[in-house]
């Protein structure tokens, strides 16, 4: 029985869900294969996917490394990664370690977590605030964070690809610094030794 067009653009939807993760130019690529593909096609092809057993859920993937992503921050909890299909520059998406299906199921410290990279979006991309919202995705409650710079956004408004480069650099700029520790590492020797030899030339 052949697909209505509404039913090929589904199937053709949920293709292009699975290759968000890939890297720009293999997602490019990859995109343009699934929108030439005929209904016929595609079906055939989910068919072939079910029958090889089920597909690990993206978040899922992201969760265990499996898939590559832009980590900003991380606790027992949750993983903080940039999303690559971003509503506005920064905007962070927070993962529960363990699937949560609900709203209730989602840990309170995944919550704190997204004030916190709120408060960093805000000092570090210099945005005027950040929006923090749940939603349900994939058959999983995940955590936005939206960086408000001059007009209101929420979950509805559009999305635009991002060059790899420039979530790159919103990476370094939202990760966890380290610094620090190279500083205390660089400096504190070489003032250790000039210490030392000043005590030996005083006798």
């Amino acid at each position: 029985m052949p697909l209505t067009p509404e039913q090929g653009q589904q199937l053709k939807n949920q293709l292009s869900a699975q290759i968000q993760n890939l890297p720009a130019e293999q997602k490019k690529a990859a995109q343009q294969q699934i929108d030439e593909m005929s209904d016929e096609a595609i079906e055939s092809m989910l068919k072939q996917q079910k029958s090889q057993g089920p597909q690990k859920p993206v978040f899922r993937a992201v969760v265990e490394g499996d898939v590559p992503s832009k980590k900003i921050d991380e606790t027992k909890d949750a993983i903080a990664v940039l999303d690559i299909r971003p509503i506005s520059k920064g905007h962070v998406i927070i993962i529960p370690k363990s699937a949560a299906t609900n709203a209730k199921a989602v840990p309170t410290s995944a919550f704190a977590l997204a004030k916190k990279i709120a408060k960093k979006i805000e000092s570090k991309l210099k945005a005027k605030s950040a929006e923090i919202q749940t939603e349900s995705k994939f058959g999983e409650i995940i955590i936005n964070i939206i960086p408000i710079y001059d007009k209101p956004l929420n979950l509805s408004s559009p999305r635009s690809d991002m060059p790899e480069e420039e979530l790159f650099e919103i990476q370094k700029k939202l990760a966890k610094s380290q610094k620090p520790k190279v500083i205390k590492l660089d400096k504190k020797p070489s003032k250790q030794s000039n210490l030392v030899k000043l005590k030996r030339r005083i006798p």
